[in-house]
């Protein structure tokens, strides 16, 4: 009887016990410690950029190269510069930027349509493409440059100026590069408008060693057209070429028969014009730190993710002539 008793009291406790550890208030869990330091965000994502330049012979590419690493750098992100002078070589070029998993090439000059292959596949990896003055594909994002056929026509016309809309003119191209071809166009469109001059003689520059290879051949056109006025103007689709039109023409004697004009606003056209016997009387002068920095700040938009308005921006070229030349050093 009294273990009865015994057992059911031992019952009663422990169904009690149960009871008031389910009703027990509960504890909050406690976040581990801290060391009392604030926490560091992660860092944002450096992008790596692949930029290749069609060579360093001229201004607008020495000038452009600089002012793209310096605004990649900026904007903090990493660049990889490859500069080649030919096609094969900017193919490979593009095949390492691809391997090295950048996340955007950005191609200056030349025609980016001759390399589509290798840009095609980079863009298929999700690579931003961008064109610093190289022409315009369906594969390209954003497309930065001077109004080509704009600079071409305004150079041309102020050659028929200085010619009075008359006499023979050599033209100085090579048609590699996109941004030339539309220059020759935009000048052949404008001697067509004046029935007494004419294009009837060329000069195809080598590339990059132009200087000695121009400066050559205008010397074998003005030894084969040696009466004074029988040439009278040079079309050079860029300065270089011009200056060492200039330097041909200079020597035989011929400066007071022929004008020269080029396109780029090169500061070596500038001294060349500077000279008082020079035949380089103007150029369309471009600004390709202006054009470097806007394709570079538009490409690193896109890989933010922001949308672009357009994908075409052109940055005007000015007319440069001895009345606004800018003053030497």
């Amino acid at each position: 009887m009294k273990r009865n008793v015994l057992t059911k009291l031992a019952l009663v406790l422990l169904m009690i016990s149960v009871v008031l550890v389910g009703c027990a208030p509960q504890q909050a869990v406690q976040p581990p410690p801290t060391t009392g330091q604030p926490t560091t965000p992660p860092p944002a994502q450096q992008f790596k950029i692949g930029i290749n330049n069609f060579g360093q012979a001229n201004f607008f590419a020495r000038i452009g190269r600089d002012a793209m690493m310096d605004e990649i750098t900026k904007l903090g992100g990493q660049v990889i510069s490859t500069v080649t002078a030919n096609v094969p070589d900017r193919m490979r070029a593009i095949e390492d930027f691809i391997a090295q998993g950048v996340n955007a090439i950005i191609i200056q000059e030349g025609d980016i349509n001759l390399v589509a292959p290798a840009l095609q596949e980079a863009r298929r990896r999700g690579i931003i493409i961008a064109s610093m003055d190289a022409g315009i594909a369906e594969f390209v994002d954003v497309v930065v440059q001077s109004n080509n056929p704009a600079l071409g026509s305004k150079a041309a016309m102020h050659l028929m100026t200085l010619m009075g809309g008359r006499g023979e003119v050599v033209e100085i191209y090579n048609d590699l590069g996109q941004m030339i071809r539309k220059r020759r166009r935009a000048l052949h469109a404008v001697i067509a408008e004046f029935p007494a001059a004419e294009i009837t003689a060329g000069i195809v520059y080598a590339w990059p060693d132009f200087f000695p290879d121009v400066k050559s051949k205008m010397e074998a056109i003005l030894q084969a057209n040696p009466t004074p006025g029988e040439i009278r103007g040079v079309f050079a689709t860029f300065d270089g070429a011009g200056v060492a039109a200039a330097s041909a023409i200079r020597e035989a004697g011929l400066q007071n028969y022929i004008v020269v004009v080029g396109i780029d606003g090169d500061p070596e056209a500038f001294k060349e014009m500077r000279r008082p016997d020079s035949p380089f009387k103007a150029t369309v002068a471009q600004d390709p730190d202006t054009i470097a920095r806007i394709a570079v700040r538009r490409t690193f938009d896109l890989l933010n993710g922001k949308t672009l308005a357009t994908r075409w921006f052109h940055v005007p070229g000015i007319l440069i002539t001895k009345d606004n030349l800018p003053p030497g050093e």
